[in-house]
């Protein structure tokens, strides 16, 4: 994770990187109820990145071992750019140049914000609703049911989300109709509401009253949380964000 400088450290100011890491640590997507990081099997996830001017591909069965060669890059202050994941084309036709740069307006805005786009699974019922970007573009906020149908409202890696067609099948593609009018706290209080993610239609006509109900988030697994717990122990100054949400991000 992020290397804190003494000053730092001393006052516990903590930069919206280093809180967007910790939120990733704290928590990871489920699918089907088990977390994407104990599925086991599928294909090699292939990513191809550049670090430090040199153009990079690799191919990763643990999802965890792309993590951490990001996260060390991210650490050392490297160069580090993601160019394309699980087969040419994918990432910058699900993450294009100008949807990246909505997203990242979103997050600079820090309020109940319109999301900017919906992936679906063609072939099944998955939605993910995408509202703002983490972490230097590397990771973003979703609105999703892929934990069994229920709502979850975390921070997500791009990669995570890309890696579900290596890993279990599903390849989620962009939902060209969506046109998003209400704010992302729409959605979640009409998800809590119905116990499901509801289409905009349904939305416009739910007795929603502006109480943004915080969704509850599955348990991470036990190797996403050691790797938070040995960061804390490095940096106690990060054990102040343990109780923090997704949801103070946002003017909900």
């Amino acid at each position: 994770m992020h290397r804190y400088s003494e000053n730092e450290t001393q006052t516990s100011q903590l930069s919206q990187t280093q809180i967007d890491l910790a939120l990733l640590f704290m928590s990871d997507p489920h699918v089907n109820g088990r977390s994407l990081y104990r599925i086991q099997g599928g294909r090699p996830f292939w990513v191809c990145y550049e670090a430090d001017g040199r153009i990079q591909e690799r191919s990763y069965f643990s999802a965890l071992s792309w993590r951490a060669l990001m996260l060390f890059a991210l650490e050392d202050c490297r160069e580090f750019k993601v160019l394309e994941m699980d087969e040419p084309g994918r990432m910058t036709e699900l993450f294009p140049e100008a949807v990246m740069r909505q997203l990242e307006e979103n997050a600079k805005a820090r309020c109940d914000t319109v999301p900017v786009l919906k992936l679906i699974d063609p072939k099944g019922s998955a939605t993910v609703i995408v509202t703002r970007s983490r972490c230097n573009g590397h990771a973003v906020d979703i609105l999703h049911n892929l934990d069994n149908g229920r709502p979850v409202f975390q921070a997500v890696w791009i990669s995570d989300l890309l890696r579900l067609d290596a890993k279990i099948g599903m390849k989620l593609i962009r939902d060209e109709s969506f046109a998003p009018i209400m704010p992302i706290g729409a959605y979640i209080e009409a998800a809590a509401l119905t116990g499901r993610i509801a289409g905009e239609d349904e939305i416009s006509v739910l007795p929603l009253i502006g109480r943004v109900p915080r969704l509850r988030l599955p348990e991470s697994a036990a190797t996403v949380q050691r790797i938070f717990d040995h960061q804390c122990r490095k940096y106690p100054a990060l054990e102040q964000l343990r109780a923090r949400t997704i949801y103070e991000d946002y003017g909900l």
